[in-house]
């Protein structure tokens, strides 16, 4: 589902105010930039737009920003199943 990853990254780079061609797969969510507070308002957005429940310590292992759109990807095709 490329188009769900790349909406997502679309949406990555709109609510943390990123430059959407920073946000490769292999950066650490430091390295482009998104903290805490960005994680947060990120959940809060895909939870309105997709339905999907994230919980708190979905990313507690999270290493990179592919991890991390992979999470975010894996709970909305759960919700959407």
């Amino acid at each position: 589902m490329a188009a769900l990853e790349d909406e997502l990254l679309d949406l990555v780079a709109e609510e943390a105010l990123i430059d959407r061609a920073k946000l490769v797969r292999e950066a650490t969510l430091e390295d482009v930039g998104l903290d805490s507070v960005d994680v947060v308002s990120i959940v809060f957005a895909i939870e309105e737009k997709y339905g999907a429940e994230i919980a708190e310590d979905a990313f507690k292992n999270t290493l990179n920003l592919g991890e991390f759109v992979d999470t975010l990807k894996g709970l909305i095709e759960a919700k959407q199943a």
